[in-house]
């Protein structure tokens, strides 16, 4: 569980220099910046930082370094790692990784915690890792805009507390193998050829040890292990994304001479009902009538976090189809500074009535302007009249360019003017 390898590991001053007294490492300081006791749980912590941050935040008027403190020890204490080594070490501790008195090689405060020698030998590596475990957390577009809390519940192996990871009384080390769990076997497989390869052990089973008759744990059965559930609670903190992990150090699978490994918790957003998310920005498809294209509107948006939010056309403005506006700063908060959101983009699509009954077009033609009158046709003309008909832009450029192909020539998107109908529309303005 104790990672004490990151950025800078071995890079501060070693503790067997100078002689002098070791500083006393401040346990207390972050605990105080957020106003909480040293007992405090995660949803305590959490609660006191939003308080704190919304009275310090600079945009409301606060100390930009007060706020960055504030900011610095809710990042500490929310990690419960970082905390352990916050609570035992102090702040330096967590900077390099651990022990902070003095400026402690984080390397000699790992060997400490496993037997490893002080002295001027090889840096010991401690146990190795075990592996981790990758669950998939399904959550709401809503909860990633409000923040929430999610109880994960999990099985897990702990050692055994009945024997303590031995297995049983009297262990001895399988003398067949000497501990290895596995032998070299030799196997001829044709004249003059032979094949070596290792087997697992036959005495032990491949444990390397031998547990006398009668003397296995009752806890366990001997298998140094036992099944435990557990349940953790996953904090989806604001403006967190889809794909982003939560990991929770050490809770993976434990077993006799290993370091736990984590377990990684990776959110799955789903789909909104009326919202898709694009970064820090959110998406949302309005439909009015033509009527409310041309004369104005009011429509109202429930907003995730329960406000609902009252939309006004601007004033002499027609709404094309596919015309998009927004509204600052009702998009999704941002991860980083929660009290700064991303912007709510509404794209209007038009519907346009099936018919007109002749009444009705008769007063649109009297209060529609006529556009520009056409040019004359010449009296000789041959007169001929055609027929319109509904057309998909996409599956006729897909047409085109099979046509081309056909008749060994290249299809050039340029040569009918670029994709019509592909632009967005703009908002005008009488």
């Amino acid at each position: 569980m104790f990672n004490f390898f990151g950025d800078g590991a071995g890079g501060g001053h070693g503790h067997g220099h100078g002689g002098g007294a070791e500083e006393e490492a401040d346990t207390e300081k972050f605990y105080t910046t957020l106003g909480v006791s040293k007992d405090a749980g995660p949803s305590d912590i959490k609660k006191a930082y939003r308080k704190m941050a919304m009275k310090h935040h600079p945009d409301k008027g606060g100390d930009a370094n007060v706020f960055k403190e504030i900011s610095k020890a809710y990042e500490i204490l929310s990690d419960p790692e970082k905390k352990g080594l916050y609570d035992k070490y102090g702040e330096k501790g967590v900077e390099q990784g651990g022990g902070g008195g003095g400026g402690m090689d984080p390397s000699d405060i790992f060997s400490s915690f496993f037997g490893g020698g002080g002295g001027g030998g090889g840096r010991s590596r401690g146990p190795p890792k075990g592996k981790d475990v990758l669950f998939r957390l399904k959550v709401t577009l809503g909860d990633l805009y409000n923040g929430a809390t999610k109880k994960l519940r999990l099985t897990k192996d702990t050692i055994c507390k009945d024997c303590n990871g031995q297995g049983g009384k009297g262990v001895m080390v399988c003398t067949s193998c000497k501990g290895h769990g596995e032998k070299a076997v030799i196997r001829h497989v044709g004249p003059g050829m032979i094949q070596r390869m290792r087997v697992a052990c036959d005495e032990c089973d491949g444990a390397g040890e031998i547990i006398p008759p009668g003397q296995r744990c009752g806890g366990c059965k001997g298998n140094k292990t036992r099944k435990e559930k557990k349940t953790l609670e996953v904090f989806v903190e604001k403006g967190m994304k889809h794909g982003q992990k939560v990991v929770f150090r050490g809770e993976s699978d434990e077993a006799p001479g290993i370091q736990p490994g984590d377990v990684i918790v990776v959110l799955e957003q789903g789909e909104h009902e009326f919202f898709v998310r694009k970064g820090n920005h959110l998406f949302y498809k309005k439909k009015i009538t033509l009527a409310q294209a041309l004369t104005g509107f009011t429509h109202h948006i429930q907003q995730m976090d329960g406000r609902v939010l009252k939309v006004v056309s601007d004033a002499d403005t027609v709404y094309e189809s596919n015309c998009v506006k927004s509204v600052k700063e009702e998009g999704m908060p941002w991860a980083k500074n929660q009290f700064v959101k991303g912007n709510l983009y509404i794209e209007y699509d038009v519907e346009f009535p099936k018919a007109l009954t002749p009444a009705v077009k008769a007063v649109l033609l009297k209060q529609l302007p006529k556009g520009k009158k056409e040019a004359a046709v010449p009296k000789d003309s041959d007169i001929e009249e055609v027929a319109l008909e509904n057309v998909d832009m996409r599956m006729e450029q897909q047409r085109w360019k099979q046509e081309a192909q056909q008749s060994g020539g290249q299809y050039d998107e340029d040569e009918d003017g670029g994709r019509p109908g592909g632009q967005q529309a703009s908002c005008q303005t009488q």
